[in-house]
């Protein structure tokens, strides 16, 4: 059954795969526009190696994740990663890095240079827009749960939820 669905996704018959960390490594899946994290891993690594199914081949891709206080120990890596990556790293997500101890596994990304280039994509008023936000505005509203998604040829995401 396993085989089955993965063969239908691949093929373009089934538009959506939904998977266990067994799919973030190792599968080479091309035309994958948009991968969603509804649990994030505990590892930095971990999460490059799920939404690096996204934006092959130079095409552009979406990461999406759901974010909650359960994930603050990724804060800080989460947020080294997205301005290693030129992703603008969204007011809260910074609260929660310098409020949390290093966490999230992996090596220090900032040693060794970026390996990752992006564009930020953003939903405002129905369209996605280059860049955005600016200032010191939180984009997402603030708080505890807020987030959004951010894409790129190897995205990275904020998450979603409320104040």
């Amino acid at each position: 059954e396993r085989e089955y669905a993965l063969r239908s996704f691949k093929s373009g018959t089934t538009p959506i795969l939904v998977a266990t960390d067994v799919a973030a490594r190792g599968l080479d899946i091309p035309h994958v526009a948009h991968v969603v994290n509804f649990d994030l891993p505990n590892d930095i690594d971990d999460y490059v190696h799920r939404i690096g199914r996204t934006g092959r081949a130079g095409k552009s891709g979406l990461a999406t994740a759901f974010f909650n206080d359960n994930n603050s120990s990724l804060a800080r890596s989460l947020a080294e990663l997205m301005q290693e990556a030129n992703q603008e790293v969204p007011a809260w997500l910074l609260r929660y890095a310098s409020r949390s101890s290093y966490g999230g596994g992996g090596r220090n990304r900032r040693s060794g240079g970026g390996r990752f280039g992006g564009r930020d994509f953003r939903r405002d008023g129905g369209s996605f827009a280059r860049g955005g936000g600016g200032g010191s505005s939180d984009y997402y509203g603030g708080g505890g749960n807020a987030g959004g998604a951010y894409g790129s040829s190897h995205a990275y995401a904020g998450g979603y939820g409320g104040p």
